[in-house]
């Protein structure tokens, strides 16, 4: 597969055309607003899912497949709503999964393509390098749904070579009764004052440039200064998965989350063997660093003894923002750290960590 790269920035032409970074501290799409991306480390998505599937000794694939589906199949019925959906239903469903193809490559998320079709029966994919098995499969049968008008299921596996094979196939029947049981409703995003300076040529951040390499054949991006995976994954997509885990496994499940991304934060801070800087203007700074990616924008830190309140506006994920926040806390000061937050109703959150 052949992509343009903006030969100023070196980011990848399509990426900059479909997205939007705001000074709220958000990304999203440039055709809808309404949907919001985020730049997530991959190892630290896996890393929550396959800590969870630990602490409950039970396989979440099924679950996130679930999720990723219905999340999928939403932002299908949206963008092939009305005249455009008839026909891109009626003559050229070959070509949508092609594009989804191109879609798949540009988020980070694998080099994906379609090796077998036939309409409104099956589709076969293959997927190197691919982030996340389960999610992808949900993504490519939320997709099939839409187009093909019919319920499907998916089924995949990894070959030798490391190579995601996917099959999603039109089911009968109906849904489970919890088919709809979360529903996601974007949050108004609160004004920002983050200054980007823009691409004189595609207009991308150059930061996302500076910090991030892109290889779109591969389907892989990498932040430079870690070397650790990336994708633009859906804020909507998170909160599908995160919700349908807690909405099958318990109401525990989001101060799980906050847990497990504040040990994951603090030992990650702690291997880099730096001094840093734990005031208050410190914690701005930290918080600050989630702008670029989309997931958030810290505007204000409050300090009370040994306790730290830190108001993240548009946060992408309330309980991942707060263990990003703990594991600061953690690593600075050396002490065990729990954390509290506000559901961001208002369009911000305030987390409170303090010695746990």
């Amino acid at each position: 597969m052949t992509m343009r790269y903006c030969p100023r920035c070196g980011v990848p032409r399509m990426l900059s055309n479909e997205h939007r970074w705001d000074p709220s501290g958000t990304i999203s799409l440039a055709r809808d607003a309404s949907h919001r991306m985020v730049i997530l480390d991959n190892d630290a998505l896996d890393h929550v899912l396959d800590s969870i599937s630990e602490r409950i000794g039970m396989p979440l694939d099924q679950i996130i497949v679930e999720a990723k589906r219905k999340s999928a199949r939403h932002f299908m019925e949206a963008l092939l709503s009305g005249v455009k959906g008839v026909v891109v239903r009626k003559f050229a469903g070959k070509k949508v999964y092609e594009q989804l193809a191109k879609q798949v490559n540009m988020l980070g998320s694998g080099n994906a393509v379609m090796t077998e079709y036939r309409r409104h029966q099956f589709l076969d994919g293959a997927v190197t390098d691919a982030f996340n098995g389960p999610c992808i499969a949900g993504d490519i049968c939320g997709a099939f749904e839409s187009v093909e008008g019919c319920t499907a299921g998916a089924e995949f596996h990894y070959d030798p070579d490391g190579i995601l094979r996917i099959r999603v196939s039109q089911t009968e029947g109906l849904r489970p009764e919890y088919e709809d049981r979360f529903s996601y409703v974007p949050r108004p995003a609160l004004s920002g004052r983050n200054i980007y300076e823009l691409c004189p040529v595609c207009h991308a951040p150059l930061a996302l440039g500076d910090q991030y390499s892109f290889d779109m054949d591969r389907g892989v991006i990498r932040e430079d200064k870690t070397g650790h995976r990336v994708i633009l994954i859906g804020v909507m997509t998170l909160n599908n998965i995160f919700g349908e885990l807690a909405g099958e496994l318990g109401e525990e499940i989001p101060h799980m989350i906050m847990e497990i991304e504040r040990d994951r934060v603090a030992q990650v801070i702690r291997e880099k063997g730096k001094d840093l800087d734990s005031s208050e203007q410190g914690y701005l700074r930290y918080a600050r660093t989630l702008q670029l990616r989309g997931m958030g924008n810290g505007s204000e830190v409050r300090t009370d003894g040994e306790s730290i309140t830190v108001r993240i506006d548009n946060p992408y994920f309330e309980p991942l923002i707060a263990g990003f926040i703990a594991g600061f806390y953690e690593a600075t000061s050396g002490k065990a750290a729990d954390a509290s937050w506000t559901e961001a109703t208002p369009g911000y959150s305030e987390i409170t960590v303090k010695p746990a």
